[in-house]
């Protein structure tokens, strides 16, 4: 093996390596991220998850909806009273 090929060979062996590290350190805060999942909103797939997500976000804008109707409601009822 001649220099210029143990030069490409090292080359490839030290991007190869650094690959592998990127790879193993995000697996690493993959298999983070699936803990949280499941110990904060009990979801072990990000299937799940998502659903989950949708869920909730419906809920929020429900709440939302009854808060802004029920404001409306107290505001016309007090309306005279507070201005």
């Amino acid at each position: 093996m001649g220099s210029s090929e143990l030069k490409r060979y090292l080359d490839l062996k030290r991007r190869v390596e650094q690959a592998q590290q990127k790879a193993d350190k995000a697996e690493g805060a993959l298999e983070q991220v699936m803990e949280q999942l499941e110990e904060k909103f009990d979801c072990t797939t990000l299937k799940e998850a998502k659903r989950k997500l949708v869920l909730l976000e419906k809920q929020k804008q429900k709440a939302e909806t009854e808060f802004d109707e029920e404001m409306d409601r107290i505001e016309g009822k007090w309306d005279d009273e507070l201005t």
